[in-house]
């Protein structure tokens, strides 16, 4: 299949030539050859249909595979074995009015944030409580790009009498995420049909978490016989992979005369409860009923880097996005994932080294690997649920990056 390749039209015209001149000379031809524009206007006549139909030929074979087909198809073999697309979503805002003089706040309303021209659209009408009205916009396009900070000001679109002008953003409700990436559907596509259901193995949570939209990476761990431990893995970097939302109650199962409590919560977390409990709604298909299941943010270990004697400073942002990259990769050691123990040490070798190709020709004098107490080492190993991250960054003793979450969490 790997070698089922697309020829161009040049291959496939050199072909024609070669295979003219092989059989005219087999053949002892030796009438006049017809001239060799004539030639080759045939055989890249030839060449060009020929081409199309190897193209069209090529598309239909890699969508006979998983392994090559395009979304379309590959949703049709998700589907055969329960692995659902996971499709974006779109930003919800908590807004805040004040000096309301209108009763309420009409649906549909449409919201700009003038700098990044976004447009939110208010959920449904919202009737005014002394004078202030709390409502919901939906960000109008998909992805993360509508998941503004709290403070951020909205300017209404169309004047409304009683109604101010401006809205400000408190908080994300549910945060917008990108439609998955094609080849990390594929990942998981492939990865369900090596991998079969087992019954409540930790296999099956793994696959149940990552049908989540937003979740990238699942950690499952049986850390006491009955309950399985999930540290699911959010998009983002450093302290942003947190699953947004909560969960409650947490463990379950919990039952009411023979009857499964259903879940209550909100976001990524509620959702990742309800996939482990059935595949659809209402459902409890999935998860075995005596199996109690915890899940838990991930656990982040910070690391603080210093570099000295770099000869040219303006290498400090490649720097920067370079270690925490490195640092975003690593993952506890697990065998379930066939997670290794080597990609579970952060090394300050390995870390140097990931520096040393992103300056060229420039140099440094020292790397200094420090954990998150400003203790000096030389490798850690990530433990439980663990995930690495870049807390503070000093070149040429000057702090060019401290993690922006750190005040948050």
């Amino acid at each position: 299949m790997a070698n089922f390749t697309t020829k161009t039209i040049k291959e496939i015209y050199d072909g024609f030539i070669a295979k003219y001149t092989i059989l005219r000379t087999k053949n002892g031809d030796n009438s006049p050859i017809l001239s060799k524009a004539a030639i080759k206007s045939l055989g890249y006549a030839i060449a060009g249909v020929c081409g199309e139909l190897w193209q069209l030929s090529v598309w239909v074979y890699k969508q006979c595979f998983p392994q090559t087909c395009g979304l379309a198809a590959l949703k049709f073999w998700g589907n055969l074995i329960g692995v659902d697309y996971k499709n974006g979503e779109t930003a919800n805002l908590s807004v805040k009015l004040t000096d309301v003089n209108a009763q309420y706040l009409p649906a549909g309303v449409v919201y700009k944030e003038l700098n990044s021209g976004l447009i939110f659209k208010t959920a449904s009408q919202v009737a005014t409580v002394e004078g202030e009205i709390t409502a919901t916009v939906i960000c109008t396009s998909p992805g993360s790009v509508g998941n503004l900070p709290a403070g951020t000001v909205l300017n209404i679109a169309n004047p409304i009498d009683g109604i101010p002008s401006t809205a400000i953003v408190t908080a994300v409700t549910i945060e917008g995420t990108a439609d998955e990436e094609l080849e990390e559907y594929r990942k998981r596509v492939l990865y369900k049909f090596r991998n079969k259901s087992q019954s409540g193995s930790p296999l099956d949570y793994y696959s149940w978490t990552m049908e989540v939209s937003g979740i990238v990476d699942a950690l499952p761990y049986v850390l006491e016989e009955g309950t399985v431990t999930i540290y699911p893995v959010a998009e983002g970097s450093g302290k942003r992979r947190t699953p947004g939302g909560t969960l409650t109650p947490n463990p379950f199962p919990v039952w009411d005369k023979g009857q499964f409590t259903e879940l209550s919560g909100s976001g990524q977390m509620l959702a990742i409860a309800n996939s482990i409990e059935g595949s659809e709604p209402g459902v409890h298909d999935r998860r075995p009923v005596t199996v109690t299941v915890d899940i838990k943010t991930p656990n982040y270990t910070p690391f603080i880097i210093e570099i000295t004697g770099l000869t040219d400073t303006s290498y400090s942002d490649s720097i920067r996005e370079v270690l925490i990259s490195v640092l975003d990769e690593k993952r506890p050691e697990l065998v379930v994932l066939n997670y290794s123990e080597a990609n579970a040490k952060i090394n300050s070798g390995q870390l140097s080294a990931a520096v040393s190709n992103i300056i060229g020709d420039e140099t440094f004098t020292k790397f200094t690997l420090k954990d998150g107490e400003g203790q000096e080492t030389s490798e850690e190993t990530l433990g439980i649920g663990c995930l690495a991250y870049l807390k503070t960054l000093i070149i040429n003793g000057t702090t060019v990056y401290n993690n922006p979450d750190e005040e948050e969490q």
